[in-house]
């Protein structure tokens, strides 16, 4: 039996979510909402699927919903569906508080459907691998910059810093000992943001994101004991770089005239194989198969409450 579905909020990311829910095997969507009349337009001449004004226009009418509104919306659009037992994938950020993020949580526990939150980035395939490889890291340092002010309702910490966040939290598996962050405000929200977070292992995590920077870059770099690697994202691929460092007795073979020793270095490119597709397959076998999540709902509540802690403690080097 299809599952109907629906989007709630047609912009860059949701149509990107009508798209490929039009597509999945076993999925049926039905409606999209968006009060933009020329989204609407342009949804139903792309997909031919009815477009509506409201979200309320889709109760009744489907099983599940991705909703990719404006973050302000997030709660109220996620808690009407939920008490109705529709099941819900949410985008990031999950709420504006935690405790809005907490209230969807017993939501959905409650009436027993599907909550899901939008991070992407585990759907990376590189990720997958690069979950495998880690151990006991000693800094990781992740850059997201560009310059991209397309969000205008939640800064930059909310908006892209909370990506990486989000993996390092699931890489380490620990909770903040401190932190400290600045960053530069433009118009009332922080367009700049750098973070250092402190871990209970020693672990150190250094977070710089962006929307006001001239060239873009996406990237994580984790030295650990022996080696160091880094991923470097990009629309296609995504490049694993691992430099493993020589043993403590060098092998006489591979040192270098000049007495330095060489560093293994590898590379491989990953093909990010449609990451979104990925995340919306996943939420839709959850409901239909049964599938255990990918990560907890306590994980995307330990995420935001360390974005939104960032997202407050900003002290501005520069503002205007």
């Amino acid at each position: 039996m299809e599952l109907k579905v629906g989007v709630v909020g047609v912009g860059v990311m949701g149509t990107y979510h009508a798209q490929v829910y039009a597509g999945l095997p076993g999925v049926r969507l039905v409606g999209v909402v968006d009060p933009d009349p020329f989204r609407q337009a342009a949804i139903e001449q792309d997909l031919e699927v009815p477009a509506f004004s409201s979200p309320e226009e889709l109760l009744g009418k489907v099983q599940a919903v991705s909703i990719a509104s404006p973050t302000s919306f997030h709660y109220e659009q996620a808690r009407m569906f939920l008490e109705a037992g529709v099941h819900v994938l949410l985008e990031k950020p999950m709420t504006r508080t935690m405790h809005e993020a907490r209230e969807l949580v017993r939501l959905a526990e409650q009436r027993g459907v599907v909550l899901q939150v939008g991070h992407i980035l585990r759907f990376y395939r590189a990720v997958g691998d690069l979950m495998r490889m880690v151990r006991n890291p000693w800094v990781l340092e992740a850059r997201r910059i560009g310059n991209n002010r397309r969000i205008r309702d939640i800064g930059v910490v909310l908006d892209l810093m909370i990506h990486d966040l989000d993996l390092v939290l699931l890489l380490l598996r620990e909770k903040p000992l401190r932190y400290s962050v600045v960053g530069r405000q433009v118009e009332g929200l922080d367009e700049y943001a750098q973070a250092v977070v402190d871990f209970p292992s020693g672990a150190r995590a250094l977070f710089t994101a962006s929307r006001i920077s001239p060239q873009a870059e996406r990237s994580l770099t984790i030295t650990q004991p022996g080696e160091v690697l880094r991923l470097d994202f990009n629309s296609e691929y995504t490049e694993l770089s691992l430099h493993r460092s020589p043993p403590v007795q060098p092998d006489p073979d591979r040192v270098e005239p000049n007495g330095r020793t060489q560093v293994q270095t590898e590379r491989i490119a990953i093909h990010n194989d449609n990451p979104l597709r990925r995340q919306l397959k996943h939420f839709v076998d959850r409901i239909q198969k049964g599938e255990p999540s990918l990560v907890t709902l306590e994980d995307d509540l330990q995420a935001l409450e360390l974005a939104l802690e960032l997202s407050n403690a900003l002290q501005p080097v520069m503002s205007r």
